[in-house]
């Protein structure tokens, strides 16, 4: 029973519902830092409701996929997952304290990348993966929220 209980989670990791994007980055944090023993965070000063479920879908796998990425090239001890708007885009940061992006392979791009930078695009986001100035890797997808007086955050994502 946990077993497919799991395996659902992994299909749909994200309710199709407002706060589903915020649920399933709090639960990924958790897992994570659990799964791998180390301090993974989830910071999220105020909600941050999205309606269109593919939309928070995407954006799940693109932290998904940099969560993976760091433990998997920059052995950190420590993660951060962080979600926040603003009156024009949600922003989503993903950062460790590992040892970085090395030069040739920030060129080179892997596969993760590539993928992060598809589903960026399916949703008309940006992505920007820089070396953070002391130690460690920071991706930032920001998504711009639809232009209109009379849309806010939660009415229109």
């Amino acid at each position: 029973l946990e077993l497919s209980r799991g395996l659902a989670h992994g299909l749909q990791p994200v309710k199709p519902v407002p706060e589903g994007l915020m649920v399933g980055l709090q639960e990924l944090a958790v897992r994570t830092g659990k799964l791998y023993r180390i301090d993974c965070r989830f910071v999220c000063p105020r909600p941050v409701p999205v309606a269109h479920n593919a939309v928070a879908l995407h954006l799940y796998r693109i932290a998904q996929e940099a969560v993976n990425n760091a433990l998997k090239h920059a052995r950190p001890s420590h993660l951060r997952l962080s979600l926040k708007t603003t009156p024009l885009r949600i922003r989503l940061e993903v950062s460790d304290d590992g040892c970085g992006l090395r030069r040739r392979a920030s060129r080179s791009r892997g596969m993760g990348i590539h993928i992060m930078q598809y589903r960026a695009a399916a949703i008309g986001a940006s992505l920007l993966i820089q070396r953070r100035p002391r130690r460690g890797t920071r991706l930032v997808c920001t998504v711009p929220l639809p232009a209109g007086p009379t849309h806010s955050a939660a009415a229109t994502l």
